[in-house]
């Protein structure tokens, strides 16, 4: 078999380095200890009789300053030299060192003689100790030169001998642990590169035994699978032995024929799978284009096929609809307009065409986005019932004014008792009445606003005003209903902020309809915050925050639409100061919106363009 070839093959290899790492790491340790027994220890006991050499002579000449004072005083036989005392401090510091390498060189002594060396020092350390304390205690300067001369003397000299014999015997040892070592690196050195030989010559035999039992067949393997991949189904591998390889040479045979009847099997399913999806595209009504990743098509059903010829689109989609691809290309979110705002207008025979745009990702198995899919919804009839909608609440609203506004003038006039007196029952149902009335008034005023923005018939007289000026005035006219309800009102605007080109009158009414709702859904003495500050792209972000009840999740995307009223609150209203302040925005070329969650109050936001000028 294959494993035991190549067993038989590397087992002599393996053999060698083993032995020869065996026998490396018995060498090594053997040179460690003899480094950690012998080195150390030497150079202990070298550096510790160094250093005790320099303490002894430190001593010495303490002593010595002693007695040349003494002298000095007797050659000039003045008596104003007071006898001179040893320097304790300095004496003990030398006196310190010496005892401590002393005791250092006591324990690491392990040459022959060294022992009984560090001995004697200890001895004639102690006489020379004991003659510096005579010293000390005469008081004649000839008694202390004469214990010095007889005693210190001799014994510091002794000291000294031996510390030198000592120093002598630790270098040799050194130098002697050096040649060993240099003795056993050469013997290690040798056995090493006769190791390296032997298993270089082992190798090489074995890499040719190798290559031909091995090699020789993956290399028909490899041939054999570069001319599957190239769609050659039909080229067996030779298979020469019945090991490993040949196994494998008959597994390659064997995955090549049912590769080949899957080609065969799968060939239809493709085709067949291929004219399926042509078909459901081609049923379509609307444009289908399909894009890669780079933005180019690469499908497209014969509706959008009609429309690229019909307005001449070469490869490519127009500007607008270019820059919503790339952009679910770049975020890999899909775009999903729900209103006709998002609807591209094309000219087709002669006719005026709407489309709503949805850009699909399409995604891999692994999340990887491949392309999107463009969809173009013809919304041409939707979009003109929803103008005869507005028209017909315009028409509707217009038509109810005025009758409307007869009943409310001929309820003031009973109301004020001028055509005779009223009974307090008739006073309170015309009073209730008169209140009905104005209430439709208003919704009447805000569905015609409502229209003529829409239809963008609403022209704006704009003027650069400065941030600080708008929120001042609104605060300003709200000042009676924030006190009714004893609100707490900040005004917060960061300084240096551009001026925005707005229409005074129709801004006002925005952002008195966001403060109304901020008063109306505030607890009593809460707070509202009215703040202005920078946004992206030179723009001013105006923003009201309350402590109401807030807004939950689902309903924020709904807030802004007609007649809509968060399910569950009690404040009345009819649901069109939103839709206005949002068509009133969006005509000066800002977007509002709202950030809030359930309980914990609401920030309503007006972001509008700026003159991109520091306002005074």
């Amino acid at each position: 078999m294959l494993r035991t070839r190549l067993f038989l093959y590397l087992t002599p290899f393996v053999v060698i380095l083993l032995g020869g790492g065996v026998y490396s790491i018995v060498l090594f340790e053997r040179l460690a200890n003899t480094v950690d027994t012998s080195v150390t220890d030497s150079y202990q006991c070298f550096t510790a009789a160094s250093a005790m050499s320099l303490a002894l002579a430190g001593m010495d000449r303490e002593v010595s300053w002693v007695l040349a004072g003494s002298r000095a005083g007797e050659k000039t036989n003045l008596m104003v030299y007071p006898k001179r005392n040893i320097d304790k401090r300095a004496f003990n510091a030398n006196r310190r060192r010496f005892e401590e390498n002393l005791d250092l060189l006591l324990k690491a002594s392990t040459l022959p003689g060294e022992i009984v060396l560090s001995q004697q020092v200890a001895t004639n350390y102690q006489a020379f100790l004991k003659a510096v304390n005579t010293i000390s205690t005469l008081d004649f300067p000839e008694n202390q030169r004469q214990v010095y001369e007889q005693e210190a003397v001799p014994n510091g000299q002794m000291i000294n001998q031996m510390l030198e014999k000592i120093h002598d015997l630790n270098h040799k040892a050194i130098l002697g642990t050096s040649q060993n070592i240099r003795v056993i690196t050469r013997e290690v050195t040798r056995l090493m590169l006769a190791g390296m030989v032997i298993a270089l010559l082992i190798s090489a035999y074995a890499g040719y035994q190798i290559s031909r039992s091995i090699l020789r067949p993956i290399q028909s393997l490899t041939r054999a699978s570069r001319e599957l991949g190239e769609g050659k189904l039909d080229q067996p591998v030779p298979v020469i032995t019945r090991d490993e390889l040949g196994e494998l040479g008959l597994a390659f045979n064997k995955m090549a024929a049912q590769l080949q009847e899957y080609r065969q099997s799968t060939t239809e399913k493709i085709v067949r799978l291929h004219r399926t999806m042509e078909t459901t595209l081609a049923s379509f009504p609307d444009p289908i284009f399909v894009l890669d990743r780079e933005g180019r098509i690469e499908l497209k059903n014969p509706a959008a096929d009609s429309l690229a010829s019909s307005l001449q689109w070469e490869g490519q989609l127009p500007e607008r609809l270019q820059a919503i691809t790339r952009n679910t290309l770049d975020s890999g979110e899909n775009f999903l307009p729900n209103s006709f705002e998002d609807a591209v207008t094309y000219r087709l025979n002669g006719d005026d065409k709407f489309f709503l745009p949805r850009v699909l990702a399409m995604r891999g198995k692994d999340d990887t986005l491949f392309g999107v899919a463009v969809v173009l919804y013809d919304v041409t009839r939707f979009r003109l019932v929803d103008a005869a909608k507005t028209d017909l609440v315009a028409t509707v609203s217009h038509e109810l004014k005025s009758p409307l506004t007869s009943v409310r003038m001929a309820l003031h006039i009973l109301l004020e008792k001028t055509v005779g007196l009223l009974t307090p029952k008739q006073d309170e149902l015309l009073t209730a009445a008169r209140n009905d009335t104005e209430r439709l008034l208003r919704i009447l005023n805000d569905l015609l606003d409502l229209a003529r923005l829409e239809e963008g018939n609403a022209a704006l007289r704009l003027e650069s005003v400065a941030p600080a000026e708008l929120l001042g005035v609104v605060m300003q006219e709200m000042v009676d209903k924030f006190s009714e309800k004893n609100l707490n009102v900040n005004c917060v605007v960061e300084p240096d902020l551009p001026a925005v080109p707005v229409d005074r009158q129709r801004i006002y009414h925005v952002f008195s309809n966001l403060v109304s709702n901020a008063i109306k859904h505030s607890p009593v003495d809460g707070e509202i915050t009215l703040s202005a500050g920078p946004a992206a792209d030179d723009c001013v972000e105006f923003s009201v925050t309350d402590q109401g009840p807030g807004i939950p999740d689902e309903y924020q995307t709904r807030i802004f639409e007609r007649f809509f009223r968060v399910p569950g609150q009690a404040k009345t209203g009819a649901g069109l100061g939103l839709s206005i302040a949002r068509e009133i925005t969006l005509s000066h070329g800002g977007r509002i919106g709202v950030r809030s969650a359930a309980g914990q109050g609401a920030t309503f936001f007006v972001v509008l363009k700026s003159t991109a000028t520091p306002a005074g």
